[in-house]
């Protein structure tokens, strides 16, 4: 089962627990797998529908009222759980259902006011500029066009991706913590990666597409982990690893997020 949610839907590993495993899909829900070596779900019968609700033991209190059975108590969630909290019921079909609270997904207050945001970036060499992102960093084109005129341009899908603005102090802090020194430049890209070890083959992906490594692996001290890099041009890449408590900040914001 693992193999065919990660394999071949390629749904990405939310949470890895002593006895399951939580994969999810992009709108933030999920879906559990549960290991062999896992006893505290033997009373399933088939697979259990999560019903999400803001508050599992007022929807309980209000479920039980009507004669709905509960199995066992509510369950509140540990620093690894996926929930909140979560209650199991047998619903008058006949099924095992569960409420499920993750009080992180309620809507953004201010839902974005557009379909696609596009950074678009003037190079003087379009085909090294390709290579660098399409072979470096993987990322697939989904648009090419010439005019008749001859002039060309390439468009890239890129998922997740966010816009960060900095002020001017803030951005020579990044600079001096990164490289030791102000490159005086006023736009650059920031790829996150996982760990150390995909820093490391991302970096060699990307010198083998033309890029060049301009410092060495640093630890800021906001403590991310971090290569700074640089295309043909000049224009700054650093490759960065998130600590592990801002990695399930992100992940949390990424989840609201439409794919």
């Amino acid at each position: 089962m693992t193999q065919l949610l990660m394999g071949q839907l390629g749904l990405p590993v939310e949470r890895e627990q002593d006895g399951a495993r939580v994969f999810r899909f992009p709108d933030g829900s999920g879906f559990e797998v549960f290991k062999p070596s896992d006893s505290a779900h033997d009373f399933f019968e088939h697979p259990v529908a999560g019903i999400l609700v803001d508050d599992v033991r007022e929807v309980r209190a209000h479920l039980e009222a009507g004669g709905v059975e509960f199995i066992g108590d509510v369950h509140d969630g540990v620093e690894d759980s996926w929930a909140t909290a979560w209650s199991h019921f047998r619903a008058p079909d006949g099924y095992l259902y569960v409420l499920v609270s993750r009080p992180e997904l309620e809507p953004e207050p201010h839902p974005a006011a557009f379909d696609e945001l596009r950074i678009c970036v003037r190079v003087s060499d379009l085909d090294a500029a390709v290579r660098l992102y399409r072979d470096g960093l993987g990322m697939r084109v989904v648009d090419e066009w010439t005019h008749p005129g001859g002039q060309r341009g390439v468009l890239f899908g890129a998922v997740y991706a966010a816009v960060e603005l900095f002020d001017e102090a803030q951005w020579d802090l990044v600079d001096d913590a990164e490289t030791g020194t102000r490159l005086h430049r006023d736009h650059g890209l920031r790829v996150e990666v996982s760990d150390v070890e995909r820093l490391r083959a991302l970096a060699d992906r990307l010198e083998a597409a033309g890029a060049q490594t301009t410092g060495q692996v640093t630890r800021t001290p906001w403590e991310q982990t971090c290569l700074r890099m640089a295309d043909q041009e000049g224009e700054q890449l650093t490759l960065f690893v998130l600590p592990d408590e801002e990695k399930e900040v992100r992940a949390r914001t990424r989840s609201r997020l439409r794919p």
